[in-house]
């Protein structure tokens, strides 16, 4: 039995917060292709510093579900 592809919007992703440690987003990821972002230990004390890490990780990263439909 064949199963039909899952269709991806192009345009849709999204930026999860996986995983949050004392209130601090120490994971992130995409939603699209499941990648994960980690936060580094420097900025564990810094709750709005460790998810702006993580976006600027989220909008840098190549997605690669995006890319094989294309």
């Amino acid at each position: 039995m064949l199963r039909a592809q899952k269709q991806i919007p192009a345009d849709w992703r999204a930026f999860v917060i996986l995983k949050k440690l004392r209130g601090v987003a120490i994971m992130g990821g995409c939603s699209a292709c499941g990648r994960k972002f980690f936060t580094p230990s420097t900025l564990f004390h810094d709750p709005s510093g460790a998810e702006d890490y993580l976006r600027g990780k989220f909008s840098d990263h190549d997605c690669h579900v995006l890319n094989q439909q294309s």
